[in-house]
């Protein structure tokens, strides 16, 4: 059951949030989210990431370490900048794991549509890799739209041949641009925050209604074989329930641990109010998941048990931009067939 500081946000978050989502262009919106600022997070570092081929931020607090380094794609339903609250909410799960984090501030549409955001996700992992950092420490995460992305930068990084993390965490994610699953009508009402119709403009704005089943912009549709452990976390009111769940049970069949773990009663990506019962347990479950998935990869190597420090690789060389730009277009102007799934 939700706790009662739960059932009061929902209520305010019905009377604000949504409404004005609802009824408000993406520019009015892009003007309220920008508006409210970011709160002053003391014990917390934040710093330009050094990088020409997409923007971010390095979050570090006094429990940082280099043995994690979290990845963090941000929601925002692919138009929408991060808001002031993902900074403290990254923070958070810096001190729940020890990770140090790199906030990736990826292109927006309409200006970007379509593959730009995701070009610039691919960009910022690949700077990891060639910082020396080893994937065998990094666990990728995002919530929302940017869960959305963290899928479909996994089924990239496979696909390209790139050595993948240790894990990965999305929350509250937007995985299927058809819009399937029951969820995303039966619980219209009942979302503190998301509606149906709010979404449907993100289809025009960021792709082709003709690539909506593609796996890189519905990874609901994608072929999850040979991906790391995948932890969801999902509202049980949420229009997106059906988005976790089915993406779920396909990752499941392609033989990937994927857990997917439903809260009851709480708002779309409550990991960002800091207040609630239910934020301090899930930063907790995260936190224990990012260091489980790191030691148990660090433990494949032969000769390292888990916890002891890992050699680092060889930074691979730069990818050519041009050479992902132009598969990327070639995916934009041919989606391949995909076979739908319509469980729930």
């Amino acid at each position: 059951m939700a706790s009662w500081q739960a059932k009061a946000l929902n209520l305010v978050l019905h009377v604000t949030i949504k409404r004005m989502m609802t009824h408000s262009s993406v520019e009015e919106t892009r003007r309220f989210v920008e508006g409210r600022g970011r709160p002053k997070l003391r014990g917390v570092k934040i710093s330009p990431v050094a990088a020409h081929a997409f923007h971010g931020e390095w979050i570090r607090t006094r429990e940082s370490g280099e043995a994690i380094t979290l990845l963090y794609l941000p929601g925002g339903g692919f138009i929408l900048p991060a808001s002031g609250q993902v900074p403290g909410m990254v923070a958070r799960l810096c001190r729940a794991s020890g990770a140090q984090a790199m906030l990736v501030h990826y292109r927006l549409a309409p200006e970007h549509p379509f593959p730009a955001g995701l070009e610039d996700c691919l960009a910022a992992y690949r700077h990891l890799l060639q910082m020396g950092i080893d994937p065998r420490r990094i666990v990728i995460a995002g919530d929302s739209a940017g869960g959305g992305l963290t899928l479909s930068t996994l089924l990239a990084l496979r696909d390209d041949g790139d050595p993948l993390p240790a894990g990965a965490v999305v929350i509250s994610p937007f995985t299927d641009f058809s819009f399937g699953g029951e969820s995303r009508f039966a619980n219209e009402r009942h979302d503190p925050m998301l509606s149906t119709k709010s979404m449907h403009q993100m289809n025009d704005l960021y792709l082709d209604d003709a690539l909506h089943d593609n796996p890189l912009v519905s990874p609901v549709f994608g072929d999850f074989h040979g991906l790391p452990p995948v932890l969801a976390h999902v509202g049980s009111t949420e229009v997106l329930l059906d988005d976790t769940r089915r993406v779920g049970e396909r990752a499941i069949a392609h033989g990937v641990d994927f857990r997917v773990e439903v809260w009851d009663g709480v708002p779309h990506v409550w990991h960002m109010v800091p207040f609630l019962p239910e934020t301090k347990a899930a930063t907790a479950r995260i936190g224990q998941f990012m260091r489980e998935c790191t030691a148990e990869a660090a433990g494949r190597v032969a000769g390292h048990a888990p916890g002891q420090d890992m050699p680092r690789r060889k930074a691979p060389a730069p990818r050519p931009a041009v050479a992902r730009s132009r598969k990327m277009q070639r995916v934009r102007r041919r989606a391949p067939a995909a076979g739908r799934s319509r469980t729930s």
